[in-house]
């Protein structure tokens, strides 16, 4: 049992067809046959339901296909550790962001990277929430930075900061003369949230506390990204709700303090401590 038979097996449960599979894997369909029955024998379980008509997985199958998944993203992450081409070791840096997390902070965490790591390549992605745990086990990316509520267990952590929640009104809008903005004094406004589909936590979250508050939230819009709600708020669909650090300005918008004060924690999370995070933890 190797990569390779792991490799053509997935190929395989994904195609369901040994014609085509064995095409994609660059050999011949009896090959192909044989190396799975070969592994069905190492294995000492049917994994595939043959008739003449159709392939299938078992239930032994299917559990079989997710850890050979993992093997194969595993052994891909670190055969690209090990071809890392940086003079220092360190040949890329992927950072996955949840939306609200881009503060000041961590563009001084990683411009410090930058200064230690010159060579290294830094990439930086928006995930949502319910994909942090899989992108780092996959090694889609190397770290994610995340609110501490949306974390999931099992992986690693490190605080970074915390950030208030804000409330985010046209300039000129009414709620100016009512700073410090309670959560309650939003209530009859349309709101602008994150999509649930995105960030589930932060929207059932602030829906939490509005129900305290003693209102339902008028949800006007759903967004993807910090930008957005800034560009929406300022375009007058609605008033915002979003983590920001005090003096943050954007044209056309203005930042309100929000009372009693609702604070988010962010904090950096990874699944395997690779060189290039070890790196960036030791600059926090």
């Amino acid at each position: 049992m190797n990569l390779k038979t792991f490799r053509s097996f997935i190929v395989l449960a994904e195609e369901l067809h040994f014609g085509r599979a064995a095409q994609q894997c660059g050999i011949s369909q009896p090959a192909m046959s044989r190396l799975i029955s070969e592994l069905e024998i190492e294995v000492g379980v049917k994994l595939l339901s043959r008739t003449s008509r159709e392939v299938s997985l078992t239930q032994a199958g299917r559990g079989f296909l997710e850890s050979a998944k993992k093997a194969v993203a595993y052994a891909d992450m670190a055969v690209r550790a090990a071809q890392a081409g940086a003079v220092d070791g360190i040949d890329s840096l992927t950072v996955g962001m949840i939306i609200g997390t881009a503060q000041p902070a961590v563009g001084e965490l990683i411009a410090r990277f930058r200064q230690a790591h010159p060579e290294t390549r830094v990439t930086l992605c928006q995930i949502d929430e319910r994909s942090i745990g899989s992108a780092l086990a996959d090694g889609d990316i190397d770290v994610a930075i995340a609110w501490e509520v949306s974390i999931p267990t099992g992986l690693h952590r490190h605080r970074l900061g915390t950030v208030p929640m804000a409330v985010l009104v046209q300039t000129g809008h009414a709620l100016e003369q009512e700073e410090p903005v309670s959560l309650a004094d939003l209530a009859g406004y349309p709101i602008i949230l994150p999509a649930r589909d995105r960030q589930p936590i932060i929207y059932d979250t602030y829906r939490q506390y509005a129900a305290e508050a003693g209102f339902e939230p008028n949800i006007a819009i759903d967004v993807s990204t910090l930008a957005d709600t800034f560009a929406m708020v300022a375009g007058g669909v609605g008033v915002g709700n979003a983590p920001i650090v005090p003096g943050l300005t954007y044209p056309g918008v203005s930042v309100l303090e929000q009372h009693p004060p609702l604070v988010f924690s962010y904090e950096l999370a990874w699944a395997h401590t690779l060189p290039s995070v070890e790196s960036l933890l030791a600059l926090c």
